[in-house]
């Protein structure tokens, strides 16, 4: 999005600072996981001791016992985007827009108590943690804008996890390709192991969900397993270069290039990463449809079976040709070739199979959830 920085701030005095209060709701500190976490909050003014109106925080978790943990990050589709075609750090982007969450600006005589729950990154580990709440202007800013900005002190709360209502057992629960998304952000082996089990079941459901499902485990792969180097992908998404006009386009164009010659290195090894998790992932897919063939010879004659196996196929190749690079360049013709001979399909069958299925076809973007209400990202991979 182009354009100058144009932020609009609420008339309160930023320099002012504010303390949330924290209180729990209908006295609970203790709670299931996978139930919603909500406590009740109200902000003040620490030195006139008045409250303040409008009171909107965010709330965040962090762990205080050995074995706590929070979710995994979703996926950003920006991110995720120049980590696949080397552009990182990113070209430079011109923000405009108005912040939707006021600084609190209002006096009041007695506090507002709101109920505000506890959003993503949540507990996902029994254990213990402790919530604070940041005003949800500073977070928006920092989010949006880049800017870390802090208005707020907090009280602190401590609360208490359990897995007394099995909801770890429930995320595992897989009917095809029907689960429930939020396994994709339980970042352990675990996790991991339950979705690549499903990876032909999805594959047989449609094209769209089967890549879904490998940006899904690549992304939450990369955070349980190369955490430095999600981080230092998020280093460099996150470099700011100074958005110019047109009048200094040359020297916009020699910073750019300097930035990313310095940081060629790091982006090499996270585009070759994520291309080696694809690779594996689709193998792995081809593998499980070629032993579902084999270790049903009782249905070769059944047209479902046969009909769900050419599906589950066509939608594995077709998903690897939205991938960045195209199909061919993950899973080589002679590869597909043995595969489908490995299931059972004839040799016409494979020579029309390679020429309907192309290398590269358009595709669609990780979905995520955007963090501001009513903003959503339909975009497609270039």
């Amino acid at each position: 999005m182009l354009g100058m920085t144009a932020v609009v701030f609420s008339g309160a005095c930023v320099a002012q600072e504010i303390h949330i209060l924290l209180r729990p709701k209908d006295g609970k500190t203790s709670f299931h996981l996978g139930e919603p976490i909500e406590v009740e909050t109200a902000c003040i003014d620490p030195v006139s001791k008045q409250y303040l109106l409008p009171c909107s925080v965010v709330l965040r978790a962090e762990g205080t016992s050995p074995n706590a943990r929070l979710s995994a990050d979703r996926i950003d589709q920006l991110t995720w985007l120049d980590a696949q075609l080397g552009a990182l750090p990113p070209e430079p982007r011109g923000v405009c827009g108005t912040i939707s969450n006021p600084l609190p600006s209002q006096p009041s005589q007695k506090p507002d108590w709101r109920a505000v729950k506890l959003q993503e990154p949540f507990p996902v580990y029994s254990g213990q943690y402790k919530l604070k709440a940041v005003l949800a202007y500073d977070w928006e800013i920092s989010d949006r804008f880049g800017e870390s900005q802090s208005h707020s002190s907090s009280d602190e709360m401590e609360i208490s996890l359990d897995d007394n209502l099995g909801w770890k057992d429930h995320l595992t629960r897989f009917h095809n390709c029907d689960y429930d998304d939020l396994l994709t952000l339980v970042p352990d082996q675990d996790a991991i192991r339950a979705l690549r089990k499903h990876l032909d079941d999805c594959a047989v459901d449609d094209d769209r969900s089967f890549a879904q499902l490998l940006y899904k485990i690549t992304w939450l792969k990369m955070q349980v397993e190369q955490p430095k180097l999600y981080t230092r992908m998020l280093e460099l998404e996150n470099i700011r270069l100074p958005f110019r006009g047109e009048d200094e386009a040359e020297l916009q164009k020699r910073e750019l290039e300097e930035a990313r010659l310095g940081a060629k290195a790091d982006a090499d090894r996270i585009r070759e990463w994520f291309h080696d998790q694809y690779r594996e992932l689709l193998l792995e897919t081809a593998r499980q449809l070629v032993a579902a063939y084999k270790s049903h010879p009782d249905l070769h004659a059944d047209e479902d079976f046969e009909s769900d196996l050419e599906d589950g196929f066509g939608n594995w190749h077709d998903a690897a040709a939205t991938l960045v690079g195209g199909a061919d360049s993950y899973v080589t013709r002679d590869e597909v070739t043995n595969f489908l001979k490995q299931a059972g399909r004839s040799t016409s069958y494979i020579s029309t199979f390679l020429k309907e299925h192309k290398s590269s076809l358009p595709g669609e973007l990780p979905k995520y959830r955007s963090p501001y209400p009513g903003e959503s990202i339909n975009s497609s991979i270039p």
